[in-house]
């Protein structure tokens, strides 16, 4: 099977960077590392009583601005002495749907994805954003062991 464009996700956890490491080696390939930041939305009545609502999309934005910074210092860490390329996209949806979202609306030959991350409690093999996104896509997906 023969990958060009490859989908690297990533939940800034040390597991998760093994699947970095692994893209890294796939020179040649358009490499795109996506990291899903949950927003949630807060009610309008509360918003409503808060001394300044607008407190909380500056805090949102803050949020998606260093992620985004992450993203870019990890992209010139694993892909800057290498002919692949990447691309930083922030996400705000459930990150299983988001990732099978983002491979549907672009091309996308294969996803990467680390074995467990942040969330690996209760899931001994394999994490649960990793199981959904498994059940609910149709592209290949490339599980890396923690321990790549």
């Amino acid at each position: 099977m023969e990958s060009k464009n490859i989908l690297v996700t990533t939940d800034f956890s040390e597991v998760s960077f093994a699947a970095l490491n692994y893209a890294a080696k796939m020179q040649g390939n358009q490499i795109t590392i996506l990291s899903i930041v949950q927003t949630g939305e807060v009610p309008p009545g509360l918003l409503k009583q808060m001394p300044n609502p607008t407190a909380v999309q500056e805090y949102r934005e803050g949020v998606l601005k260093q992620t985004k910074d992450k993203l870019e210092s990890i992209a010139k860490k694993y892909f800057s002495d290498m002919n692949v390329r990447s691309e930083v996209i922030i996400g705000a949806e459930d990150p299983a749907e988001e990732i099978c979202k983002y491979a549907n609306d672009n091309v996308v030959d294969t996803i990467v994805m680390a074995g467990q991350g942040r969330n690996a409690l209760g899931n001994f093999f394999i994490g649960s954003t990793v199981q959904k996104v498994l059940r609910m896509t149709k592209h290949p997906v490339l599980i890396v062991p923690k321990n790549s």
